[in-house]
């Protein structure tokens, strides 16, 4: 009884919106708190987002409003101290390349390898060396990985400025000169380039 009343007390502790796993409450058993978890959603404190995966819902007037699919991958991430790279046409997605959410939505993790189906959806995490990973910065290895799916060829003004205003927004200054050593040598021009109009506007 005390252990269900600490996953309780955590659960109203948290801010709507949280995203929670059977061992998101160690060292409290991973089956006792699958249960108690279970339990709230039929309750309807919690809502089942898919195996395992509960949400505190954030009510609007049409009813719960469930996380982004990059929400739950990262809560997934940071439960296994994974690292987390979004991938081909997920990439484009998150940083506004594209805005059509696809079906499969690949990551990169230093993790273990799974599939999750959400809804329509599913989440893939593929699992790559740590080499995968030596970036310093945050949005630069997006960037690379956004633009390597796109293609050289399929380059065009409208994706330039996407890269401008996404390099404007997040410069990463302290990194992104070690990072873009990772990426083929166009992207590397392309993004030199664009620093360089970025510097001679200041």
């Amino acid at each position: 009884m005390e252990q269900k009343q600490a996953i309780i007390s955590k659960i109203n502790r948290s801010k709507k919106g949280t995203i929670f796993l059977p061992d998101s409450f160690l060292p409290i058993d991973t089956r006792h708190a699958s249960n108690v978890l279970a339990e709230l959603a039929k309750s309807g404190k919690l809502v089942r987002i898919a195996f395992g995966i509960y949400v505190k819902p954030v009510m609007s007037s049409l009813g719960p409003v469930m996380p982004t699919p990059y929400e739950i991958a990262e809560a997934i991430a940071k439960r296994d101290d994974a690292k987390l790279l979004p991938h081909g046409t997920t990439a484009e997605n998150y940083l506004g390349f594209s805005t059509q959410v696809p079906m499969n939505i690949i990551y990169l993790t230093s993790g273990t390898p799974r599939r999750l189906k959400i809804g329509k959806r599913t989440i893939i995490f593929k699992h790559r060396v740590p080499s995968t990973f030596a970036y310093r910065g945050k949005i630069m290895p997006i960037l690379v990985l956004a633009l390597q799916s796109i293609g050289q060829s399929n380059i065009t003004d409208n994706t330039l400025a996407i890269v401008y205003k996404i390099l404007k927004c997040y410069p990463e200054e302290n990194t992104w000169q070690n990072d873009i050593a990772h990426a083929p040598l166009w992207i590397r021009l392309i993004i030199k380039n664009i620093k360089e109009k970025m510097n001679s506007h200041e």
